[in-house]
Formats: C-alpha cells, sequence, structure tokens
C-alpha cells in the first residue's frame, strides 16, 4: 500500500469535521492510518472561521534519504440531492464545477499544486459508486442536469435503484438520490530531509441546524464547545435587545497528529470570529464558543492560543452565533 498523508474530514450532520494530517493508506472503503517514525510536524498553524479555514504545516524529515509520498485530502461527505437545503453547489471560480465544493487549495514549499480528483458515492458506510456509474447516473450534479440523467433510467434500473435504497421515488416519475458524494484530492511530493512546507484552505461547509431545544446554549452538546454562563449571559443580553442567532459549527480533527513521530512542536489556533461579507447579521458581532482549548483575544475578531510540544488529545470544536 501506499503511504498517505491525509487530512481527514468527517461529516457530522450538516456540519464537517476537518483534520490534522497522517501518514496513511487508502484501502478502498477509508482511510486507515499509519505511523510516521521520521517526520513530525514541528509547526502547526491552524485558522479556523466562517469564511475560510487555513491549516499551515512546518513538517520536519530526519530519515537520511528523501521520501516520496502521496498526499491525500478528502473533503466531506455531502448529500447527492439537488433538492434539499443541504445540498451544495460550485463555489465561487470552479466554473461552475460542484465537485471542488469547499473551493480546495494546496501549496508546497509555496507552490501551488493540480491535485488529482477521486469521487465516491457512499450509502452508510458502503461504497456504491460503481452501481451509481454503471447506472449512467452523476455523482453529483445540480437540479437540471440530475433531472435529464435520471430521466433516462429505464422503469427496470429505476425499481432496482428504488430497491436498493440508493434513490427515492416512484419509478417512472421523480426521483430522488439517497447517496453522500465524497471528493479526494491526491497528490505526490518529496520530503527531503529537512523542512517542508504545505499549505491547505477551503471554505468550511457550515450548514445551519436549527436550536431546537437551546441545545446549543445548555445541555451536552453546548458542553461540547465549552459554552460557560458568560457566553450565555451575552446571547440572553442581546435576546433581550430583539436580537436571536443563527449558529454554525466548525469541527476540525487534530488527533490524528498523534500519528506523527512525536507532538506537534508549536500549535498556533486562531478563531477568526468576523462576519463574511456575504451573511446578513447586526452590527453586534458574531459570538463564538471552542474546546478544548481556550483562546486568548488578540484583535477585534480574532482570538488565539499556542502550546508548545502539544499532544492533542481531544477535537476543536467551534460553535460560531450570528445574530440578526
Amino acid at each position: 500500500m501506499k503511504p498517505w498523508l491525509s487530512a481527514l474530514l468527517i461529516l457530522l450532520g450538516s456540519t464537517p469535521a476537518f483534520a490534522n494530517g497522517a501518514m496513511a493508506s487508502f484501502p478502498a472503503g477509508g482511510v486507515e492510518f499509519k505511523d510516521s517514525a521520521d517526520i513530525s510536524i514541528a509547526r502547526e498553524d491552524l485558522r479556523l472561521g466562517p469564511g475560510e479555514v487555513r491549516v499551515q504545516y512546518r513538517f520536519v524529515s530526519t530519515a537520511a534519504e528523501p521520501q516520496t509520498v502521496t498526499i491525500g485530502f478528502p473533503l466531506p461527505r455531502v448529500p447527492s440531492s439537488p433538492d434539499t437545503p443541504d445540498s451544495v453547489g460550485a463555489v465561487e471560480g470552479s466554473g461552475g464545477d460542484m465537485r471542488n465544493y469547499l473551493g480546495f487549495g494546496v501549496s508546497v514549499d509555496e507552490r501551488p499544486l493540480i491535485p488529482i480528483l477521486h469521487e465516491f458515492a457512499w450509502l452508510g458506510e458502503k461504497d456504491v459508486t460503481a452501481t451509481i456509474l454503471a447506472a449512467g447516473l452523476p455523482l453529483i450534479s445540480d437540479y437540471e442536469t440530475w433531472q435529464v440523467q435520471s430521466a433516462k433510467l429505464s422503469l427496470e434500473e429505476a425499481t432496482a435503484l428504488v430497491a436498493a435504497g440508493l434513490v427515492y421515488g416512484k419509478p417512472g416519475g421523480y426521483l430522488d438520490p439517497l447517496w453522500d458524494y465524497q471528493a479526494i484530492y491526491e497528490w505526490s511530493q518529496e520530503f527531503t530531509p529537512g523542512e517542508t512546507e504545505v499549505d491547505i484552505r477551503y471554505k468550511p461547509l457550515m450548514g445551519w441546524p436549527g436550536d431546537f431545544g437551546s441545545t446549543y446554549e445548555v445541555g451536552e452538546h453546548a458542553d461540547s464547545a465549552c459554552v460557560d454562563d458568560a457566553l450565555r449571559a451575552e446571547i440572553a443580553a442581546r435576546e433581550a435587545d430583539g436580537h436571536y442567532y443563527q449558529v454554525a459549527q466548525l469541527d476540525y480533527i487534530t488527533q490524528t497528529a498523534k500519528h506523527w513521530h512525536g507532538p506537534i512542536g508549536e500549535f498556533n489556533l486562531t478563531i477568526d470570529a468576523s462576519q463574511p461579507e456575504n451573511w446578513a447579521a447586526s452590527d453586534s458581532g458574531v459570538l463564538f464558543a471552542s474546546c478544548p482549548v481556550a483562546p486568548t483575544q488578540l484583535g477585534e475578531h480574532e482570538w488565539g492560543f499556542t502550546a508548545k510540544d502539544y499532544v492533542p488529545d481531544r477535537d476543536v470544536r467551534v460553535f460560531f452565533y450570528f445574530f440578526d
């Protein structure tokens, strides 16, 4: 199997978790991490915000010879249906290509790379890519394309897909895809003895879950982001003035760093609590909660956390509260 450096993204409901890199192989059906004996993360600068996620790694190889490895970056799984609130669309600058739904970009030692795209369709944990392609259906598409392609199915083909739980609807009528789509980007690079810098950025797929029962203020879910009494009091004060929030959740997996040699030499987390230009909200600003680290304020909308020889024992979770 190939050695992989993988940043694993896991979709939690409508919200993705983004992840640190780890040496891994990529067998059919999932990512299996492999430990690295001679490549360590000397520094990681992680910036989490509702408008962009950016992670800059400085890797150090103590191997005597250069190592060529394959780099893999899975995007989160997203619903393939073009007819749901959680469906995705093409990002600006993609030329209408829906496959790069996070606007993913990567550079190595300041040189931009064009990665290879791998595409998957998942029904639960089952890889159904081959079945979807054999039926002549797109793995992900806009509403118009899906209508045209699904209309070409014969009655027998449509009946079989419905029976398999891959589509919903009445054979011969409108059908809706039920699988999740995932894009995985891959490239190869050489780790020479010494330092290698990798810079990855993308637009987070946040989702806008409803806060039924105030689960983003109290209870187990709120505790997972270290929501405290001070934040609850600030929320209550704004609501008393007639402002109410929508919440966006962003998760980032850091524990895969344990697969590298030693701890993260220097870990710098910045939370950008500014409001993206195209998101309507009041002038009262964006509130947030984060766990497991407690950042300190760096500027008007920036908060930071720094640690040396960092060994993450819990993944990062951030709630952003946007008020009308």
